[in-house]
């Protein structure tokens, strides 16, 4: 399956389970009209292959206090990328981070409880180089939709 394209069944498992994550087996076998052990087996070669990665909750940020979410470009030298990737990692508040090419280094996703904790987050990278910063005023879209039109648009 690492080599081979996914299954229908595979691509319906995922679909599946990306709404409940705690979906039961017996009730994904009911639903898709195959046995659990069959069920079963897709998901273990799922994970295996490493598609499935985790199965995970998602939390409210806003509603545990982080009210302020923000991009924050930082441009910095190349040649220490390394160590500061590492240090963006130990950084609760950077929940996401992505090395670019181009101009700046790295675009992370920052979580702060309010402005003035933000600037602080943000003034504590402006040691690695300059920073700019941009905040989220809503965000429409945070996860992907794993489903038939997605499967489509490889075709």
């Amino acid at each position: 399956m690492s080599k081979a394209p996914l299954t229908d069944l595979d691509w319906k498992i995922i679909e599946k389970l990306q709404t409940d994550g705690r979906t039961a087996i017996s009730q994904l076998a009911s639903q898709l009209n195959r046995s659990r052990s069959n069920i079963t087996e897709h998901i273990e070669k799922l994970q295996e292959v490493g598609i499935l990665k985790c199965f995970s909750i998602e939390v409210d940020l806003e509603k545990m206090g982080f009210g302020i979410s923000a991009f924050v470009k930082l441009e910095a030298s190349s040649k220490s990328h390394r160590e500061i990737v590492a240090a963006m990692d130990e950084t609760p508040a950077v929940v996401e981070c992505h090395v670019l090419t181009g101009a700046k280094l790295l675009l992370m996703r920052v979580i702060a409880k309010d402005m003035p904790h933000l600037r602080k987050i943000v003034d504590s990278f402006t040691q690695y180089g300059s920073t700019e910063t941009d905040v989220i005023f809503a965000t429409t879209k945070t996860t992907l939709k794993v489903d038939n039109r997605l499967r489509k648009s490889l075709i």
